[in-house]
Formats: structure tokens, sequence, C-alpha cells
């Protein structure tokens, strides 16, 4: 049995329903055209010190590979696959026994204020998946969803390949973007896009934060939910990197938030329940990319999550995963073992990477304490080696010398994330992935050092 998207249930018509055929095989052939992936040319000519030695380096892949010794130790050593599993499960959208599974590790480890149920998880191949689900279901073609500068860069694609909804930036000038004061830009945002006639229909939260490595305060994300329940707009936060808070405390003068899951806050009298959505994967605490497991939590939104089991068979996950991802949730001692384990291996890597750029004078943002990546200013460094004669400051000659720089990394074979891509609000931005084995690290900090002097 198939079920409306939830555009459809609020009464309004999903737009591609009236569309000629041919309308939309254009729009997905051009589509298509127009998003070409680099990065499968770079996977495929991947550095190796002996094997592949002019192959590329890459700290731009939001990976973990710091533990995966561990996990393929658990697995190889405890894998005994049912025959049950070589066959459709007993529900496309992941299996009872998987969702239970994540429901009581989640429940431990995000404290929500009211325990979750299998019931109100659906499984998908990946959180990109995930995404791309809510974009469908809560969106007609052509409505919108914010996401605050910078932004995780795979949101553009979840968003808007096939679904046609629209990814609203939200900038933010010199306001701190994962502060209270940034939830006024929010609204501001909202407002203006309806004037421009794109109704926006949710707020898309990565958090802990996708590239900035930093948490919301609980504080944010009360005035959020309050300003969704103000608009009826959905809050839809993708906590993929909730257990990836390696320290707490201070940066220097930043404070660094620890973890709130939007979970955790009690709704009542702040957000009606069917406006919150979460995402969650196992792909970055287990470092397992490649297993594509995510899965949408709503615990208000049963509508939402029916939607989704309509079309929940175009991405499904394998019986493999399914069965994988259950054995290793339900081993808690392991997990905690883990996890302990996987914060201390993040944090020496981090400390690292960040001692690096301080030697060599390279500017980055303060106050990481979430995630793999160090978000820096390379561009500044470069100007200090190559001032231009005469120095020219205007914005669109400092964005033009960011892409000469992008071009100079890809000459020297060093794969980082594109400022650009993230919808960086200041050119020469980059993002570097440090959850990678010591020697990757170095040969891909040194062929930054390169680039920035050639």
């Amino acid at each position: 049995m198939s079920y409306p998207s939830i555009a459809q249930q609020d009464g309004m018509p999903h737009s591609t329903a009236s569309r000629p055929a041919h309308s939309l095989s254009l729009r997905a052939s051009t589509s298509l055209r127009n998003t070409s992936n680099g990065l499968w040319d770079i996977l495929n000519d991947l550095w190796h010190p002996e094997s592949n030695p002019h192959g590329y380096v890459t700290l731009g892949v939001a990976d973990n590979a710091l533990m995966q010794e561990h996990l393929l130790h658990r697995v190889n050593s405890n894998f005994d696959l049912p025959e049950q599993h070589l066959l459709l499960n007993d529900t496309i959208t992941g299996s009872v026994r998987l969702k239970t599974a994540i429901a009581r590790f989640l429940t431990r480890y995000l404290s929500p204020s009211k325990a979750l149920k299998p019931s109100q998880i659906v499984a998908t191949n990946g959180v990109s998946s995930a995404t791309e689900h809510c974009s469908w279901a809560l969106c007609d073609p052509g409505e919108g969803m914010l996401a605050g500068r910078p932004y995780y860069r795979g949101f553009n694609r979840d968003v808007c390949l096939r679904p046609g909804a629209k990814l609203v930036p939200v900038g933010f000038d010199e306001v701190d973007p994962v502060s209270v004061s940034a939830v006024s830009k929010y609204e501001e945002a909202i407002i203006s896009s309806r004037e421009r006639g794109c109704n926006i229909r949710a707020i898309l939260l990565c958090n802990p934060h996708n590239p900035l490595g930093r948490c919301y305060p609980r504080s944010f994300l009360v005035e959020l939910m309050k300003l969704c329940q103000k608009h009826g707009v959905h809050m839809i936060s993708d906590e993929i990197y909730a257990l990836s808070v390696w320290r707490h405390g201070q940066d220097r003068a930043t404070p660094m938030e620890g973890f709130t899951s939007v979970l955790s806050i009690d709704h009542d009298g702040l957000i009606d329940p069917k406006l919150v959505h979460v995402l969650w994967g196992v792909s970055k605490v287990f470092g397992a990319n490649g297993v594509r497991l995510g899965v949408i939590i709503s615990q208000g939104n049963g509508d939402m999550l029916e939607s989704i089991r309509g079309v929940g068979q175009f991405s499904s996950i394998s019986g493999f995963a399914d069965y994988l991802t259950t054995t290793i949730l339900e081993d808690e001692e392991f997990v905690d073992r883990y996890i302990k384990e996987n914060y201390e291996k993040l944090s020496a890597a981090y400390n690292y990477v960040v001692t690096f750029l301080d030697d060599h004078g390279i500017p980055y943002a303060r106050g990481s304490n979430a995630g793999f990546f160090v978000w820096c200013d390379l561009l500044t460094a470069y100007l200090r080696i190559h001032p231009g004669s005469p120095p020219d400051d205007s914005d669109s000659a400092k964005w033009n010398r960011s892409r000469e720089l992008a071009e100079k990394l890809t000459q020297h074979k060093v794969h980082l994330g594109v400022g650009d891509d993230f919808g960086s609000e200041q050119p020469g931005w980059f993002r570097i992935t440090f959850s990678q084995h010591r020697v990757q690290l170095d040969e891909g900090l040194k062929r930054i050092v390169k680039a920035l002097h050639s």
C-alpha cells in the first residue's frame, strides 16, 4: 500500500501529480546533468604510501578511520548471519529487532524526555536517504527548508535533487550561528522567503554542527522550537554526530557546549510534537559509512512516518546491515567501551591537527568539540604568502583568490571540503577531516602547506 506525502495530507496538492510526464523527465535529466560528483574520481585514485604515492590524499570525506580495526575485529569474530536475513525481513524499513535495539540504544545515550519506541523509528539506507524522505514528505516542489550557513554540503542534494524542494540558506553576518541570537535570523528568513513566494516547511539543523564541530546550546534549541511553533514549521535535527562529542569545557575564550538532543527537551508548552523529527545513523560514531544505515525518529507524527513507509522500498537496508547493526547495538558492554575510546582518539587527532595549524599560522574556527572537522581559513595564510600587488581587499577579489587556492590544492592532489560547497559566508574557508590515521594526516597536511606556497 502506498501513502500520500504529508503535503497532500495537509490538504495541499502535490505539485508533481498534475505535471505532464515530459516535464518530470526534463527536470530529472537536467538535475542529473548538473550533478557531477568528482569525489568518485578521487576515491578511485586514493593515495597509498607504497602502492599509489601520487594519488589523492583525502581529508575531505566525513569518515572516521580511527576505530575501524576495533569494529572489524568485533564483526569478524561474532558475525553469524541467520538465514532469515537473506530474505525480506518483517518490515521494509528495518526489522523489529533492529528498531528495538536502536530505540534502547538511543534512549540510553540521547536521554529523551520520553523513552523511544520501535514504532517511532523508520530505518533507511543512510541519513542522506532519511533527509530526502523528510523533504519529500513535508514539502511540495518549490517549497523550502532553511539551513544556517555554513551547512552540510549534502543538504543541497538531499533536499532538492529529487523532491524538488528548495534549500534556503540563512546568513548570520557577525552573529554566532549556534547562539540564541541566531534564532532571529531564522525568523527573518521565514518571513522574507514567504514574501518571495517560497513557503518554508522546515528548519534543518546538523547538531553537532557540520562543519563547525560545535553543539547547539539547549537555550538555542528551545527558542528555535518556539519559533517553529509560531510559524507552523517543522524542526528536523540531524544528530548523526551526537556520539562524537569528544571534549567539554572551554577553548581559550570560547565556551564549549555539551550535546543536547532535541528529544531530551520536554515539548509540552514549547512545540507541537508533530513538528519535531530527529535523524541518526551508524556512519559516524562507528566509522562505517559503507554500512548505509540511518533512521528517522518522530515521536509525535505517525502520519509522516507512515507516509515514508509507503515509499520505504526505495531506501530499504540490506539484511546484512540490519543484522550487523542489531548485534552490535545489543552488545552494550562493547558499545560503551568503543564510544569511550573513540572520544579519546578523536580528541588526540584534533589536537594534533590544530597544533600543526597554529605552528604554520593558519587560522581556524575555535570552540570545536564534536565531529571530525577543523574549519580553517586557508586564504588568510595564502594571501600572507602571496600578497596581491597592489593588494585588492574587495570581496570579489578574495573569492577569486579562494578559487585559485582550491585549484592549487587539487593540483597537489589533496582533497578538502571547499567552503563554497558549504555555503560559507566568507571566502577561503575549508573543512579538514582529522579523523584519519596519522600517516594520512601527515601527508595531507604536508600537501596543504605545499599548495599554500606554490
